[in-house]
């Protein structure tokens, strides 16, 4: 496995302990208020959280049949989409 996918999987794994914050922070303020607009939130939020986790497994995988050329084009993506659900997690939180 090369720095390239290496990248790609730390992204991965940051985007996925940040929607873990979320939900976790998300579940805690639902069981205090019970307010519906978090049950929303918390799905999204878990279903990005499942996201950055295949994705993990995928990227492990093709890692061991392709070189950097596809890394480095599926880094780019991860790194601004890793910025986008930092955005939201700020927006989300604060």
């Amino acid at each position: 496995m090369g720095p390239f996918w290496l990248a790609n999987i730390i992204i991965l794994s940051t985007s996925f302990i940040i929607f873990l914050i979320v939900t976790i922070s998300y579940v805690r303020s639902y069981t205090k208020t019970k307010a519906k607009a978090f049950g929303s939130i918390i799905a999204f939020s878990a279903i990005l959280m499942l996201e950055s986790l295949l994705s993990v497994i995928i990227y492990y995988t093709l890692s061991l049949r392709f070189n950097s050329d596809l890394a480095s084009l599926l880094l780019t993506i991860n790194a601004l989409s890793l910025v986008g659900y930092l955005f939201l997690y700020r927006s989300l939180t604060a």
